[in-house]
């Protein structure tokens, strides 16, 4: 069962833990690439006492300081891909956890083999490698990161990757997000969604791919799918995703709009058959950010 609970940001940092076991989603924040309103969509999910950041952005550190966090206090990251908005905060948790903490060790990331050496040497590499020489040579990603290796196996027929994380279970999955020229994974860069305990599918940031969250919707209880607010490009859409049956809009909440997302006569047509409200429109409603969604 889903509660949205307010957070008090009055009572101390948002805690990384829950006391009962039960499973929470805090959105940092619910944003586009460049939004300013909202930050940008980077996602805690906390149980009892094991947490995962699931992407910092550039505006990631300061999203965290929202909630009296930083990326020292943060231990586990998983990052979904290389857009500035999903890792632009990578390089200041690498520095800051290996020359400036007190000491509670390198912090996790929950990353496949392929993508790891992706993300170094396209990414984190260039502003973190030659900080120093380490026994001769440069640094590499294990020196910032202990890594955790999810293993593939398949459901309905399809690859996914599972980690055990404590009591939570992080399943990965890829998604059709870029180049726009993209018409499977297969051609797509790295990129994926998550699916936590088989009961809460963030979809990551996707193309609009029809099959895709309806073979999530059965089993999950909620479905966060990202959302863009006008047509073209590597997002789904609003009016996309309104082609889903009743029943998966339903239980779709959206998240990674865009600034104007509650002005939809900026962005909604005459000729549109929808309202821009996504509740009117069959949908659970848009994502909040500092909000906790604790699963019971």
């Amino acid at each position: 069962m889903l509660k949205i609970n307010a957070i008090n940001k009055d009572s101390g940092p948002l805690s990384l833990t829950t006391d009962d076991g039960h499973l929470r989603v805090v959105f940092l924040g619910v944003g586009s690439a460049f939004a300013k309103r909202n930050r940008q969509s980077n996602m805690l999910i906390i149980q009892g006492d094991h947490h995962v950041l699931v992407d910092c952005g550039t505006q990631g550190p300061l999203a965290l300081n929202d909630v009296g966090l930083n990326v020292v206090k943060v231990r586990t990251y998983l990052p979904t891909h290389s857009h500035a908005d999903h890792v632009g905060g990578f390089e200041e948790i690498a520095l800051m956890n290996r020359y400036i903490s007190s000491g509670d060790g390198k912090p996790q990331m929950v990353i496949l083999r392929d993508y790891q050496d992706l993300l170094w040497s396209k990414t984190l590499s260039g502003g973190v490698e030659y900080c120093e020489v380490n026994q001769g040579k440069s640094l590499q990603i294990t020196d910032f990161f202990e890594i955790l290796r999810p293993k593939a196996l398949e459901l309905d027929g399809r690859k996914v990757w599972t980690y055990q994380h404590g009591p939570m279970e992080i399943m990965m999955m890829r998604t059709r997000h870029f180049p726009d020229s993209a018409i499977s994974v297969d051609e797509s860069q790295w990129c994926c969604g998550v699916f936590i305990n088989r009961k809460v599918w963030i979809s990551g940031d996707t193309m609009f791919d029809y099959e895709y969250p309806t073979r999530f919707a059965n089993e999950a209880e909620i479905l966060f799918h990202d959302c863009q607010l006008f047509n073209g490009g590597v997002h789904a859409s609003y009016q996309e995703l309104m082609t889903l049956p009743p029943d998966i809009r339903a239980k779709m909440v959206l998240y990674h709009f865009g600034d104007n997302w509650d002005q939809p006569q900026t962005w909604v047509k005459d000729s549109d058959k929808y309202t821009g409200n996504p509740v009117e429109d069959g949908f659970y409603g848009w994502a909040q950010p500092q909000v906790a969604y604790d699963f019971y």
